[in-house]
């Protein structure tokens, strides 16, 4: 059987902040911040574990920056007829961050609009909510999750629910793929537009078993690593899912389990051909 080796996306989001030292000059009024075009309701200074950033602009692509420590974060934000809300949970623990919000000047320059600093309280758990690519807050996400596990009773049935859709209906993106090898990543990730196109690489199916997980209440992993072939290694990802009731964590690796048509669900020889590096 010919094996199909699928590659990890190397998400990273090369960007030139043009502002230099500082930040864009910005004006308060009446609970508002304004700055470079764009207006966002003021947020807390004291948080719970996530920020809502609501405002509007007339822009037509702008971004979320999220900084904690050394650890920077970017988010897509949609925008309707430049009005915008969007939910962040705030997953690098207790303590102070800085959100901005970017706007689009042209190629991959963005210059700095409102930013604010806010104490996060609460330490998440980043296996269980919403984060980038796995849209486990979306309505259809929540929908189809609701519906794949109303009839589960455990973890494992659920994990195995999820993991069975996902692997009869989602099919292998191979001009993705290809694009990816021509190191070309100007592609739409994550569940949300892999539920939509049924169809992505390993990880968009990964992303979309996360958020599938998730909103069902699982707390799940994405996991980037190397698949370990007879001619070498190459990037992968999959999923880790906590099952309560054995008190463990299982593989799942619906991308194999699509693409090669066997049982990728927590098998025994998972870690023969499997090499984790990096959990998220």
């Amino acid at each position: 059987m010919k094996r199909i080796v699928s590659s990890i996306v190397v998400l990273i989001l090369t960007i030139t902040l043009v502002s230099g030292i500082g930040f864009a000059q910005t004006t308060a009024n009446y609970g508002y911040i304004t700055s470079n075009g764009v207006t966002i309701q003021n947020i807390p200074s004291s948080v719970e574990g996530k920020v809502t950033i609501t405002g509007e602009t007339g822009s037509t692509l702008i971004k979320i920056l999220i900084i904690k420590d050394e650890v920077q974060r970017w988010y897509d934000v949609k925008l309707t007829d430049g009005k915008f809300n969007e939910e962040i949970w705030l997953i690098d623990g207790i303590g102070k961050y800085q959100v901005s919000v970017l706007v689009h000047k042209k190629d991959r320059v963005y210059t700095f609009g409102p930013t604010v600093y806010v104490e996060n309280t609460v330490d998440v758990n980043r296996f269980t909510v919403p984060t980038l690519h796995v849209e486990s807050n979306n309505e259809q996400i929540i929908a189809l999750a609701k519906k794949l596990t109303k009839d589960a009773k455990t973890d494992r049935e659920k994990a195995q629910k999820i993991y069975n859709w996902v692997v009869k209906n989602i099919k292998y993106d191979y001009e993705k793929y290809l694009k990816q090898v021509n190191k070309n990543y100007d592609n739409i990730y994550g569940a949300v537009n892999t539920l939509e196109t049924k169809k992505g690489v390993c990880y968009d199916y990964s992303a979309l078993v996360a958020a599938l997980g998730r909103a069902s209440g699982l707390q799940v992993k994405m996991v980037k690593g190397n698949f370990i072939g007879s001619y070498g290694n190459e990037l992968h990802a999959w999923n880790e899912i906590y099952i309560s009731e054995e008190k463990r964590w299982i593989n799942v690796d619906s991308t194999f389990g699509s693409t090669l048509k066997t049982n990728y669900f927590d098998n025994k020889d998972f870690n023969k051909n499997h090499e984790k590096l990096e959990e998220y």
